[in-house]
């Protein structure tokens, strides 16, 4: 909650102590809160050492992508994104995510991909609207990702609790609808 208020350091110190006392219940959480706090290199180490215990960690795999797309290494986070994706079996999260680094990377067509195959999994099981709103943010296209993530808020989906602290909507703080959801607090 505390990466949800903006609070990264107290988020940080908290998941370190959580995975102190129980490690396997929280493997994955202290990868996301350094990427959150913007400590790139930080979660990446966190992250490559969480795969060394298990290779098939979806999540893990998910951290290490961001944080090297994050840190300019497009072809190495776009691998490990696609890897997370593939252990997901297509998760629409992941799925998204993926659309989104695509979209960062200049690979639109692959983005406009993933948005396509996300609006036809609509029609038959439920998908957030938070996921539509990664792949947008991705493109630069702000409007159309504040449509989606005031419709997932609507409707109370997905995650959308922690947008404030969330790194991959890092590029809509300053939208005016973006502080607007926030209650005007940024």
């Amino acid at each position: 909650m505390c990466s949800a208020l903006g609070r990264h350091e107290d988020a940080i110190r908290l998941v370190t102590r959580a995975k102190e006392l129980d490690p396997l219940a929280h493997a994955s959480d202290l990868g996301t809160e350094l990427l959150r706090a913007g400590r790139y290199a930080e979660g990446l180490a966190e992250a490559r050492r969480l795969l060394e215990l298990e290779p098939s960690h979806t999540r893990a795999h998910s951290l290490v992508g961001w944080a090297s797309v994050l840190l300019g290494r497009y072809e190495e986070g776009l691998a490990a994104l696609e890897r997370a994706a593939a252990l997901s079996g297509g998760a629409a999260m992941f799925e998204s995510q993926l659309g989104q680094a695509y979209a960062m990377a200049g690979r639109r067509d692959d983005a406009r991909r993933i948005l396509d195959r996300l609006r036809e999994a609509a029609k038959t099981s439920s998908v957030s609207p938070y996921h539509f709103a990664y792949v947008h943010t991705g493109m630069g296209e702000a409007d159309a990702a504040m449509d989606w993530l005031e419709r997932a808020y609507a409707e109370r989906e997905g995650a959308i609790y922690g947008i404030k602290g969330s790194f991959l909507f890092k590029d809509l703080h300053e939208n005016p609808r973006f502080r607007a959801l926030l209650g005007g607090r940024e």
